[in-house]
C-alpha cells in the first residue's frame, strides 16, 4: 500500500471531522460570544459514546454513534449554556475560566467513568481505493457525514431560518427588538455545537486511542482554524482543517508523532504573523 496516497486519504477524512467541530466552535464564538474551552470536553464525550456503543458488537456503529454522541453532548451542552455561560457571559474572563474547569472536571469524571486506560475500537470493513489506497468504513462515514452537516450548517446560515442567529451575532438588542428570545438563541446555539464537537468525536474515535483527555489537540486545532479563516466562511474552515489534518497526518508519519502538533503550530504562527487577520481580512483587503 503505497505510504503517500495513503496518508493523504487519510489526512482528508481527519481533516473533515476537525471542520465540524471548528464550525461549531465558530457558531459559539459568533452567536453566543464566548471563548468555549470545552468544546473539546464534547469531542471526548462523543468517542467515549463510540466506544461504549462498540463494546455492545462487534464493528463501529457510525450512525448510532452520531444520533447518542450528539443527543447526549446537546442536551449537556444546553444545559450549560443556559445554566453556566448565559448568566455570566457579560464577564469573559469568568466565562473561559469556567469552562476550562468544567473540561477539566470532565477528564475526571471520564477517567472515573470509563478508566485511565486507552480504549481501542475495531475500524471494521474496508475497501480498495484509487493508488492503491485502503478506504475505510469509519474513514469515508466521516468524511460524508461532516460534509453533509457543514452544508446544512451554511443552508440554514442563508434561509431565513438561520436570521435569528445572524441578527443575534451582528447586533442582539436589534434581534431583540424584533421579538427573538437572544437567551433562547444563544444556549440553544451552545448545545448544538456542542452536538457538532461530539459527533466529530465519535466519527474519529476508531482513528485513535480513547483517552480522557484526547480532546485537549482538537480544541487547540479548531481554534486555530477559526481564528485563521474567520467565523463565517465554512469552506476556508473545511479547506484549512483538511490541510491541518493532512499535515499533522504527513509530519506524524514522515518525522515523528510528536512533532505532528509542533508543526501545525508553527505553521499558523507564520500564517498569523504574514496575514494577522486570516483569511477573512484577505478577502475584504481584496474588496477595498
Amino acid at each position: 500500500m503505497p505510504a503517500l496516497p495513503q496518508l493523504i486519504l487519510d489526512g482528508v477524512f481527519t481533516g473533515a471531522a476537525f471542520a465540524l467541530m471548528a464550525g461549531g466552535l465558530s457558531l459559539i464564538l459568533g452567536v453566543v460570544k464566548v471563548v468555549n474551552l470545552s468544546h473539546g470536553a464534547f469531542f471526548t464525550l462523543g468517542a467515549y459514546v463510540a466506544a461504549t456503543l462498540s463494546r455492545q458488537g462487534t464493528e463501529f456503529h457510525p450512525v448510532a454513534s452520531i444520533l447518542l454522541g450528539g443527543g447526549v453532548a446537546f442536551a449537556l451542552g444546553t444545559f450549560l449554556g443556559k445554566g453556566f455561560i448565559n448568566p455570566i457571559r457579560s464577564h469573559p474572563f469568568s466565562v473561559t475560566v469556567g469552562t476550562l474547569a468544567f473540561s477539566l472536571l470532565f477528564e475526571q469524571v471520564a477517567q472515573f467513568a470509563w478508566g485511565p486506560h486507552p480504549q481501542i475500537i475495531a475500524v471494521g470493513r474496508s475497501f480498495s481505493g484509487p493508488l492503491g489506497t485502503t478506504v475505510r468504513m469509519w474513514g469515508a462515514a466521516a468524511f460524508l457525514a461532516c460534509l453533509a452537516l457543514l452544508a446544512a450548517l451554511r443552508l440554514l446560515l442563508s434561509s431565513r431560518w438561520g436570521l435569528p442567529l445572524k441578527l443575534i451575532a451582528e447586533d442582539e438588542e436589534i434581534a431583540e427588538s424584533v421579538g427573538i428570545d437572544a437567551e433562547k438563541v444563544r444556549y440553544l446555539t451552545f448545545g448544538a455545537a456542542s452536538a457538532m464537537a461530539a459527533v466529530a468525536g465519535a466519527l474519529l474515535a476508531p482513528a485513535a486511542a480513547i483517552v480522557p483527555t484526547m480532546g485537549r489537540g482538537p480544541l487547540i486545532l479548531s481554534l486555530i482554524v477559526v481564528i485563521v479563516s474567520g467565523m463565517e466562511n465554512l469552506p476556508a474552515t473545511f479547506a484549512l482543517a483538511v490541510g491541518l489534518g493532512l499535515l499533522s497526518n504527513l509530519g506524524a508519519y514522515y518525522l515523528a508523532p510528536e512533532w505532528s502538533y509542533i508543526l501545525l503550530l508553527a505553521t499558523v504562527c507564520v500564517l498569523l504573523a504574514l496575514r494577522p487577520a486570516g483569511w477573512k481580512g484577505l478577502v475584504i483587503a481584496r474588496d477595498v
